[in-house]
């Protein structure tokens, strides 16, 4: 009996290597069952979020373009300059251009300092001179740091107070009384504030722009980095300037500026909730804002000068 049972080659341990052995060979098809799943499965799976990404972006997009055309066919309609649209574009244009003036002129001193501080660090390790440095400063103002400083600044302060604003009246039932009333909330509260970001991000672009430079060449000319008088400085900025730089920069001003006063609107009247979801609608529309912003400076550097940041296109 202790013979048999010590057997390896016995009954019993055939009977388990057996087992052990179908055991083991269905767990290897049931593996390998659900890895072919998983490779059946994980390319309609990808393409599905792909495309539930992008038909969501595409609604995004065409929504914000539906509101943008409304409010230009709204604007160039005589009848909807009432005085009152007339007196919310007014105000729209105080609290988002005028009130915001210091802060740009501020901004762009600081800016300005950075920049010439930088310029003057460049031109001590690689030996240029000032004529190189001025063209390669002035298309980073015009190009770049003017429109998108602009535009940030429009979106912190107003971008944030339109969609807040919009988003309370919703939520209040203001909207629905206007409405009620016989006014038409896309003419009284879309339009106006739309244009009056619109306009504001051109005319503080420009603002930022000129403090840039005023300053940049004031502290460089204190640093010793700058030995130009102010006129010589001000002639080669001048001669720099050319016809696609003035089109990209009215181009990305206001382009860029009709999107975020658009997205900042939309996403104000279509608030779903109550009282409580109104910050995190502001906070998300300021994001959404910034992230069209960046969008339409890299479309528009793409179709312009045909190239984004330094890659070359085409």
């Amino acid at each position: 009996m202790l013979g048999v049972e010590g057997n390896e080659d016995g009954p019993a341990h055939f009977l388990r290597l057996k087992i052990t052995t179908g055991i083991t060979v269905s767990t290897a098809r049931g593996i390998s069952s659900l890895f072919r799943w998983w490779l059946l499965r994980w390319p309609m799976r990808t393409a599905e979020f792909v495309g539930r990404q992008f038909l969501g972006r595409f609604q995004t997009v065409a929504g914000v373009l539906a509101v943008l055309w409304a409010a230009m066919m709204l604007a160039v309609r005589p009848s909807s300059w009432t005085p009152p649209i007339r007196t919310v574009m007014a105000r729209q244009l105080l609290f988002t251009a005028v009130d915001a003036f210091p802060l740009v002129i501020r901004f762009g001193a600081a800016v300005g300092i950075l920049m010439i501080v930088q310029a003057a660090l460049w031109i001590d390790a690689l030996g240029i001179t000032t004529d190189v440095i001025v063209p390669m400063l002035w298309r980073a103002i015009v190009r770049e740091l003017g429109p998108l400083l602009a535009c940030l600044v429009v979106i912190g302060r107003s971008g944030v107070a339109i969609s807040t604003e919009l988003a309370t009246m919703v939520v209040s039932g203001e909207v629905e009384v206007l409405d009620a009333q016989g006014i038409d909330p896309m003419t009284y509260l879309v339009m106006p504030r739309i244009l009056g970001v619109t306009v504001s991000v051109f005319c503080l672009a420009i603002v930022m722009s000129i403090s840039i430079i005023v300053t940049g060449y004031f502290i460089g000319w204190l640093m010793g980095a700058i030995h130009i008088p102010w006129s010589k400085f001000l002639d080669d900025i001048l001669r720099e300037f050319n016809s696609v730089d003035l089109l990209f920069f009215g181009s990305k001003t206001i382009i860029a500026g009709a999107f975020a006063g658009a997205i900042c609107c939309l996403d104000g009247v279509s608030i779903a909730g109550n009282l409580t979801d109104v910050p995190r609608v502001s906070s998300a529309s300021a994001i959404r804002a910034l992230t069209a912003v960046f969008a339409v400076s890299a479309v528009l550097s793409i179709l312009i000068y045909g190239r984004l940041l330094v890659f070359q296109i085409g």
